[in-house]
């Protein structure tokens, strides 16, 4: 006897599609200045790629002088990883932002739906996950986890904390925290994001983005819709704990705090 498995619909997430990406405002001068080499970094990368940027084109680019940025970063290597993680650190906020006005957000499916469309439409960011190598040369997301960044859209979607929360309110089966339930979900969320054409075209992408919410609703949360208290609380424990972050500490920081010591 066939059993057929009842299937909540999966709702539109309504228009999530962020607008540009700009960088934190305030600030001091040294904190205005690192901006601007982050920012020069960005454009070069977008203009000429990655592998073909120097320290020199970075500070010329930035208006500043070769030793101003060394003051910062040892290497080209670090002003990128430090690209990077502003650039997830400014989406992951944005999403915060979403979340305090949409509980929906606290499913595992509908935020990969949401971080699945910013992600996307940061060229950076995209090129990341996309593993372009020709924008970034070898500073891509790893075919498989770890992420030394922990900022690629597989990585963050399977982070151990993050998961734990989803199970502990009833938002994903129990099974899914395991290994084999991660490296699933991996697998699903890499796939969509190497599916061909999906990424640059805002359409196609948003209509991908809905395509892995569905995916992910019915693979990996319960059957039934979940209840609306336990929405609420796993959107308070998300505001509070903000287990998404990469965690990543930026090397500009770690830098400026080394110098006032």
């Amino acid at each position: 006897m066939s059993m057929t498995i009842r299937q909540s619909p999966v709702r539109p997430l309504g228009n999530t599609m962020p607008g540009p990406l700009c960088p934190g405002q305030g600030g001091g001068a040294p904190q205005r200045r690192s901006a601007r080499v982050l920012d020069a970094m960005v454009d070069l990368v977008l203009k000429i790629g990655y592998p073909k940027v120097s320290v020199q084109d970075v500070a010329a680019n930035a208006g500043i002088g070769k030793g101003t940025v060394y003051t910062h970063w040892n290497s080209k290597e670090d002003i990128i990883d430090d690209v990077l993680v502003r650039e997830f650190d400014q989406v992951h906020d944005q999403f915060i932002a979403h979340l305090s006005h949409d509980r929906r957000l606290a499913s595992l499916h509908a935020a990969g739906c949401v971080l699945y469309q910013r992600v996307m439409a940061n060229p950076v960011l995209r090129a990341y996950n996309t593993r372009d190598i020709r924008a970034l040369g070898a500073h891509v997301a790893p075919l498989v986890n770890p992420d030394v960044l922990g900022i690629s859209l597989a990585s963050v979607l399977v982070r151990q904390e993050y998961l734990e929360l989803l199970r502990r309110n009833g938002l994903i089966r129990e099974a899914v925290c395991s290994e084999e339930g991660q490296l699933s979900i991996e697998a699903v969320v890499n796939g969509f994001v190497a599916r061909p054409g999906a990424a640059e075209d805002p359409k196609e992408c948003k209509a991908t983005s809905r395509l892995l919410a569905t995916v992910l609703r019915r693979a990996f949360e319960p059957v039934e819709p979940p209840a609306p208290e336990n929405q609420d609380r796993m959107a308070a424990e998300l505001l509070a704990l903000r287990p998404l972050r990469s965690g990543t500490q930026m090397r500009l920081a770690e830098a400026r705090m080394a110098g006032e010591r």
